[in-house]
């Protein structure tokens, strides 16, 4: 289910929003990793061994749970979720330099800003690539770098009703579906102008935490065959098409992570949280993503769920400051199958010392009261009770004639 269809220069002058902020430059690049999606080796739930599951257990045509994978990854890595390209202010120009350290041709596309579509196609396929009408940011290399030019003009900032910055998300599109089961995701933010600290940061939030949602499939994945050949005992028996041996390779993951083994998730309490999530993959990805323990601020309602769809994003605001809301908590998807597969985290509340919060929470506090009495209930007051003028069944039916 693939089309094409034709842009032209209508007009010799072309209309560019003018950008009056920061020229802001980051750095990115993709890397071929080892990924475990259980790397503590057993579930935090149950206390139970991995090897125990369907999605770990290693055999003769087994792969397990350690893959071959491409990931995001920024210079520092010190981001423990999911690596954020950053954030940008409305009127801002990205300068996003790529290095492909991979072994496979990827490229970067984001969704929520403009992009110079000079470097970028859309649509790429076999005959495309064997013509050579490729722009070169759009199949960059193993080895080789380039700069792409993002612009985040007003017509995509967020509204004075969203949240101060929103999701959005960017992914390789050279093979998007091979690209992005192989793990070739991220996030990007887009911020009302003003709200960003020197740093990048949000002003007046304490904790941002990234969420991908999805199942990834790794019998879509452009490293599917090595995988096998590296991971399963004996790759000549190994049947690609088998039921049970393709559904041990989708994978119901959090990050990347399964049965609670996702690292990093922790917060003090009255700290202003800010979530982000993402939903990728096909029709089977529609997540009832539920926070147990706390309430999250999306939309103006408060709730403890929301509903998370394929290449969709989210942005929700946390303030855990209830009495005795201490702990630990679960973040999952409330999807059966899905949960029951692993799409589950933990996230933790600490004290830190905190007592009141310095300032008041976001948005009203309001005071209701409302009792429960037992009173005697009558379900027909007011009404008097006459015999039915309807006929009997026998009688429509003729059995009294």
């Amino acid at each position: 289910m693939l089309g094409q269809y034709n842009v032209g220069n209508c007009k010799s002058d072309i209309l560019h929003p003018k950008m009056n902020g920061q020229q802001r430059r980051y750095f990115i690049a993709a890397e071929k990793i080892l990924w475990d999606y259980g790397p503590l080796g057993y579930d935090k739930f149950s206390g139970l061994p991995l090897n125990a599951s369907l999605y770990f257990t290693q055999g003769e045509n087994r792969i397990g749970g350690q893959y071959w994978k491409a990931q995001f990854v920024e210079p520092s890595g010190t981001e423990v979720h999911l690596g954020i390209l950053g954030a940008a202010e409305v009127g801002d120009t990205l300068l996003v330099t790529f290095a492909n350290k991979a072994d496979k041709v990827y490229s970067i596309l984001p969704h929520g800003v403009l992009y110079d579509k000079t470097g970028m196609l859309l649509s790429v396929t076999n005959s495309l690539v064997s013509s050579g009408f490729l722009k070169p940011g759009a199949h960059v290399k193993p080895g080789e770098t380039f700069t792409y030019r993002w612009t985040v003009p007003e017509s995509v900032s967020p509204t004075d009703d969203d949240p101060s910055c929103l999701t959005y998300l960017y992914f390789s599109a050279v093979k998007a579906i091979e690209d992005t089961s192989a793990g070739l995701v991220g996030p990007l933010l887009v911020c009302k102008k003003g709200v960003l600290n020197a740093d990048g940061t949000q002003k007046g939030i304490d904790k941002e935490f990234y969420l991908l949602f999805t199942v990834f499939d790794e019998n879509l994945s452009g490293y599917f065959d090595e995988n096998i050949q590296k991971f399963t005992w004996r790759p000549s028996s190994v049947d690609k098409e088998e039921k049970k041996f393709m559904k041990s390779n989708r994978m119901h993951a959090v990050n990347g992570y399964m049965y609670g083994n996702q690292p990093g998730l922790s917060m003090c309490k009255n700290d202003r949280v800010s979530w982000h999530l993402i939903g990728m993959g096909t029709d089977t990805d529609m997540h009832g993503v539920y926070f147990q323990g706390n309430t999250i601020h999306l939309r103006g309602t408060h709730r403890d769920s929301l509903a998370l769809f394929p290449h969709m994003s989210i942005t929700a605001f946390m303030q855990p400051d209830h009495a005795g809301k201490l702990g630990i908590f679960k973040v999952f998807c409330s999807t059966l199958h899905h949960f029951a597969r692993g799409m589950s985290q933990i996230y933790e509340v600490n004290s830190c010392g905190n007592k009141d919060p310095s300032e008041p929470p976001y948005g009203m506090l309001r005071t209701f009261y409302i009792a429960a009495e037992e009173v005697e209930w009558d379900y027909g007051a007011g009404r008097t009770h006459k015999r039915s003028t309807q006929p009997g069944r026998w009688e429509r039916r003729g059995e009294g004639r």
